[in-house]
């Protein structure tokens, strides 16, 4: 019997290695069964599991490496397949990105410069804005646009330039029968302060003319009624001077013959008159002349240069000194009316054309003499003319209201309210003072003048007696006559005020 169990053992043994050939048939696990009790059969099956799995696992360690191997052949053999399929591919690739790239380098440093530019554009547009704003505040301010104190220096000092350029060239006349020039007064806008202050000042000079020895000026004023005359005439008459010869050192021109005059210097009618009226281009020619002869005696030739330009009824100089600074006069010339401060001068006119021999009625001297006259009954230095003529001609920018209708209201302000009321703390409500009276007169359609018909002018103003007893000068009159232009102007005058409350704001 034991003999039988070793042989059955040996050959489960035997069963057991070619199970796995076998496929693990149930047959032979069947044939145990029926010899073996059932405990012993599990236990050889048991044995056999255990030793099949040892055999699998020693066999394990070695297929592992040998497929890892394997896999990864594989898997090197395909990535290069892949790489090998993809490369046209990946050119193309490269070749759009690297535009890409460019394309977007491009784009920020086109954004960088465009919002370099932005920048810089939004930059200059505040400096602008500031720029202007501080020019609105400044004309609130003591010291206005162009600065008092340098603005009255620079027009003392050419009016003294210019009386000692005067004062040689009636040295150089003396001797002849041409016009004497008097002292010059200063008139325009420089002088009243209207000259904006980006833009070189102009120093309008009036030079009035006397008539020499052995002549007199007559004025023939024109159309009778009409003020200020615009159509008037100097017209040159020869006086007698028989018995004052010797006095005179001339003979006379009218009782002595021609071979008896000789030598004697010819008069004022041969070369400076057409029909006996006195010409203003020959007039202004002559006074070109002059005033560069007696530059040359001048000590500031030496270290200024000075030129002289002809300008149809002006002179115009250009002056240069030692410091390069510029300086541009312009001399008008005028013939006073008797004793008054009005006078007939050589100034531009409106018309389209002025004969030569016409020499307009002015003003401006009168008007200049009013603001002195203001200026010395000011004891407290309360009132600003310039102050007042600046912030005008800045708000009247652009407009057709001209900075003389402006000032003609605040001359009549002037005597409407007391000096006292005209302090520097008063000014705002002044301003508005001024455009408000601007304001009804257009609404009114008048403006009167303020020298013509007017009682309130002060007496120290000498006016021609038809002056005081004229009725008043509308100088808005063009209202009455074109309904467009009165629209026009009420729209300006809202504008006006605009500006105004514009300059308000920003100053405080």
């Amino acid at each position: 019997m034991r003999e039988r169990e070793v042989f059955l053992q040996e050959q489960m043994t035997l069963q057991w290695q070619h199970v796995e050939n076998l496929g693990q048939s149930w047959i032979g696990i069947r044939a145990l069964s029926s010899v073996l009790p059932y405990g012993k059969v599990c236990s050889l099956l048991e044995r056999m599991r255990q030793v099949f799995l040892r055999k699998r696992m020693e066999k394990l360690p070695l297929s592992l490496p040998q497929l890892e191997e394997s896999n990864l052949k594989k898997s090197r053999v395909d990535i290069q397949a892949l790489l090998f399929s993809v490369l046209p591919y990946w050119k193309v690739c490269s070749v759009l990105c690297i535009l890409f790239l460019f394309l977007w380098f491009m784009w920020k440093i086109c954004k960088k410069f465009q919002r370099t530019e932005d920048i810089g554009d939004e930059e200059s547009s505040i400096r602008e804005q500031e720029k202007a704003e501080e020019e609105g505040s400044n004309l609130l301010r003591a010291d206005v646009l162009w600065p008092e104190q340098i603005h009255r220096d620079n027009c003392e000092q050419v009016l003294l330039l210019f009386g000692r350029l005067i004062n040689l060239c009636q040295y150089l006349v003396s001797d002849t029968f041409f016009p004497v020039p008097e002292l010059p007064i200063g008139v325009g806008s420089a002088y009243e302060g209207w000259c904006p202050p980006e833009n070189e000042p102009i120093f309008r000079l009036l030079v009035p003319l006397s008539a020499p020895r052995g002549h007199v000026f007559h004025l023939d004023l024109g159309a009778a009624g009409e003020l200020p005359a615009r159509n008037s005439r100097i017209r040159v008459d020869l006086e007698c001077t028989c018995g004052r010869e010797q006095e005179m050192g001339m003979r006379c021109f009218l009782h002595t013959s021609k071979e008896e005059l000789g030598n004697q210097h010819p008069s004022l009618l041969r070369d400076f008159c057409e029909d006996a009226y006195l010409d203003v281009e020959k007039t202004v020619r002559w006074f070109q002349v002059l005033i560069t002869n007696a530059w040359k005696y001048m000590p500031e030739a030496e270290t200024c240069t000075m030129s002289v330009g002809f300008s149809g009824r002006s002179c115009r100089i250009h002056l240069t000194d030692i410091h390069k600074t510029d300086f541009v006069a312009e001399t008008v010339f005028g013939v006073q009316q008797e004793n008054t401060d009005i006078f007939l001068s050589s100034q531009e006119t409106e018309a389209a054309f002025t004969p030569s021999t016409t020499w307009p009625q002015s003003c401006a001297v009168a008007e200049e003499k009013f603001f002195q006259h203001i200026a010395t009954h000011d004891q407290g230095n309360t009132f600003n003319n310039l102050r007042y003529v600046q912030v005008g001609a800045h708000i009247l920018a652009g407009q057709t209201f001209s900075p003389y209708q402006l000032r003609t209201v605040l001359m009549h302000l002037l005597t409407a309210i007391p000096l006292e009321g005209w302090h520097v703390s008063y000014f705002l409500q002044r301003m508005d003072d001024i455009l408000r009276y601007l304001r009804c007169c257009v609404e009114e359609k008048r403006l009167n003048h303020f020298l013509i018909g007017n009682e309130d002018v002060p007496a120290e103003i000498i006016l021609p007696q038809e002056f005081r007893a004229s009725q008043p000068l509308n100088l808005l009159q063009h209202l009455v006559q074109d309904p467009d232009s009165y629209e026009q102007a009420l729209q300006e005058l809202q504008e006006l005020q605009d500006r105004l409350t514009g300059l308000l704001i920003d100053s405080n």
